[in-house]
């Protein structure tokens, strides 16, 4: 999505001559506004059942909310920004001590390259967590580098992340595709497997989540979207207690 700015054209008229006789010229027609081009902003409110974490439950009964916007500096490279907040509505943090209340906030910030057939970026993320599980997880640190593209009818996305708090790496990869029920709602089924090299315990597979998304798109702008979700902890997360977990949720977006 590119920034520019509205132009507003000018409208001309131009009357016959008053003079009697003197041909009159016919008058300039008038051009239409140019449509109005999003400013790359989305802000977005959701619920979740369980927040289910690269496979781990941080806490249930997740509001959150979200801003994130698109820069663009030239037609290959963009800028990405944004912040995500949530807490938990019934004070069930699991990782307190003792568990309790859950607040986290993640400040991110990406530069992208758009390379036609895939787009990669560069990002640095800031977790921070508040309330009773500052008791029981630290803040972290995190640099990933990302990539989305479109197989065919499939969307393909994957990420390497360094994470400095626990000195860890983690690995995604997910696909998806888009099932166009009407010109409003779709069916977006998706999986996703990970796995971690020494990423808070876990030196082998992570996680498979897999889940069916369905967006409806109430305007031009905005789009609500329910989701059910399944999450199946493996090998190292499995042996740390990690439990099998059908969760889902519903996130309305707004586009500006």
């Amino acid at each position: 999505m590119k920034l520019r700015s509205l132009l507003t054209p000018a409208l001309s008229l131009l009357a016959a001559s008053a003079f009697a006789g003197s041909p009159g010229k016919a008058p300039v027609p008038v051009q239409a506004p140019a449509a109005e081009e999003p400013l790359g902003i989305t802000a977005s409110i959701a619920y979740d059942s369980h927040y289910v974490f690269r496979g781990v439950l941080f806490a249930e009964n997740l509001v959150s909310t979200s801003l994130d916007a698109t820069i663009p500096v030239t037609d290959v490279i963009s800028v990405n920004a944004g912040a995500w907040f949530g807490t938990s509505a019934d004070d069930s943090g699991v990782f307190g001590n003792p568990p309790g209340s859950f607040h986290e906030l993640d400040l991110y910030g990406a530069v992208m390259a758009d390379l036609g057939a895939v787009n990669v970026g560069l990002k640095y993320t800031h977790y921070f967590y508040f309330g009773d599980v500052e008791s029981g997880v630290e803040d972290v640190n995190e640099l990933g580098i990302v990539a989305t593209a479109a197989l065919g009818p499939v969307d393909v996305s994957g990420g390497a992340y360094y994470d400095w708090t626990t000195e860890g790496f983690y690995f995604e990869v997910g696909v998806s595709h888009t099932f166009a029920i009407t010109d409003r709602i779709s069916l977006v089924p998706g999986a996703l497997v990970s796995l971690g090299d020494d990423y808070y315990g876990v030196s082998s597979f992570n996680h498979v989540k897999v889940g069916v998304a369905a967006p409806i798109k109430l305007t031009s702008t905005a789009t609500l979207t329910p989701y059910i979700a399944g999450n199946l902890p493996l090998e190292d997360l499995d042996d740390a207690g990690e439990e099998d977990r059908i969760y889902g949720g519903v996130s309305l977006s707004i586009t500006f």
